[in-house]
């Protein structure tokens, strides 16, 4: 392979992940395209959605080992699992079997979408070891990004192929570049960073069993399952009879107003992961996630619906949703190490895989009995609990650091001796 270096064997395969794994957000493109064609029903569209993300988590939550140990493998795995499922959703409409394709695009492609999410995560750490959260941001804002780029793509696709064979010739694009991907992709070897650490508390039963995941857990579920329930019902919030009499709202405003707050996410990813670099306590911005969002859904709950509240309520709760997925990693390594940061991230998703069947379906209700004051009340709740919680886990935190040495036998090992970023970074 030649000499290594962070941009062909840590950034360029990151990019190639994301790129496949990301195009998860085009599944909007597929459906009415997909339901003209086999008469699916809405409901089995949106649980097809619900089921990769439930297993995206899952798949994240027990593939943190393999990450940990060979970061290759995990590369290698979410290729096959990935266009298998892209392969077997193209059969299940062709076919026109609802079962085969949410077993393709639910569960399969979950599978690798977990395995592909975390393999890049850690490696970007360590290639970029003195930006962190910049590395993590990156790697977490680019699977964000990637749906956006596809979506002209999947879209002139659809408009000359049928769903079906739209599915087979990008199982076979998305395919190349993983392959390539996993070729290229290198974890350079590391010595341990952070003396924080306890090598009992790091076996996995005692990780997720102990007060400082739990409310950690607790914190990031909260915000997800927040986020998508607002994020689910933005359509909808904005043509609400109580604010839809403004005359503001088309299909093309709507759209702009999408946009604008999807670019508010990846922001939200890079800025603030950018400068949790600059700060010693690495769960500083989750001060500012809570708050904002709090102090946001409050003021929506009290004031008189309209469209400029509403949109504001997006963008911020956006901002703060990509804030928590980016810059949670280095908070883990903070407190729990890099050693085993792959196998800790990969718990903490189990909050996403949880929060993707909790949000949709909190917010369908509330808008389906009550009103839209209702929903941003309740949003509010949920962001004071998260609050609360997550100054009981920064007292819990505080008083639970300690130092402690890692058992040899159970620090992985890389393909090159232990040694802090033994490979030549360009």
């Amino acid at each position: 392979m030649g000499s290594k270096n962070k941009y062909k064997n840590g950034i360029l395969p990151m990019v190639l992940i994301n790129f496949s794994i990301g195009s998860v957000y085009c599944w909007t493109l597929f459906k009415e395209h997909v339901q003209d064609y086999t008469g699916f029903s809405d409901l089995t569209m949106a649980w097809g959605f619900s089921i990769a993300i439930f297993f995206l988590g899952m798949s994240a939550a027990f593939g943190g080992k393999i990450v940990e140990k060979n970061p290759t493998r995990s590369a290698w795995l979410t290729f096959i699992f990935f266009t298998s499922g892209w392969l077997i959703t193209g059969l299940g409409i062709q076919i026109r079997n609802p079962w085969v394709m949410l077993l393709g695009f639910g569960f399969v492609q979950g599978i690798g979408l977990g395995l592909g999410y975390i393999t890049p995560v850690k490696t970007m750490m360590i290639w970029l070891d003195n930006k962190k959260g910049f590395a993590a941001g990156l790697s977490i804002a680019a699977f964000g990004l990637a749906g956006v780029i596809a979506n002209p793509i999947i879209e002139a696709l659809l408009q000359r192929f049928q769903p079906y064979e739209v599915f087979y010739i990008l199982a076979v694009v998305y395919g190349v570049a993983l392959i390539a991907a996993a070729r290229l992709l290198y974890r350079p070897a590391y010595t341990e960073d952070n003396p924080v650490i306890a090598g009992g508390v790091l076996r996995p039963a005692a990780v997720i069993f102990s007060r400082k995941f739990l409310l950690l857990w607790l914190v990031f579920f909260l915000n997800i399952a927040s986020g998508l329930a607002l994020i689910s019902q933005e359509k909808q919030i904005y043509q609400y009879e109580g604010i839809r009499e403004m005359g503001f709202i088309g299909s093309h405003h709507y759209l702009i107003l999408v946009m604008i707050t999807a670019t508010a996410n990846l922001a939200g990813r890079l800025i603030m992961a950018s400068l949790q670099d600059k700060m010693r306590l690495k769960h500083t911005p989750y001060y500012v996630m809570s708050l904002g969002s709090l102090a946001v859904a409050i003021i929506a709950a009290v004031a008189e619906p309209s469209v400029v509240g509403a949109f504001v309520l997006v963008f911020v709760v956006q901002f703060m949703f990509g804030c928590g997925f980016a810059c949670m990693p280095n908070i883990l390594h903070q407190n729990w190490g890099m050693t085993f940061l792959s196998t800790v991230h990969g718990f903490i998703l189990s909050a996403w895989a949880i929060a993707g069947l909790v949000g949709n379906q909190v917010s369908t209700f509330v808008m389906g009995h009550y009103n839209l004051r209702t929903l941003f009340t309740v949003l509010a709740v949920f962001y004071a609990v998260q609050f609360v919680a997550l100054l009981i886990w920064i007292q819990v935190s505080a008083k639970d650091r300690h130092v402690d040495e890692v058992p040899a036998d159970e620090v992985p090992v890389d393909e090159a001796p232990v040694n802090k970023v033994a490979a030549t970074a360009a």
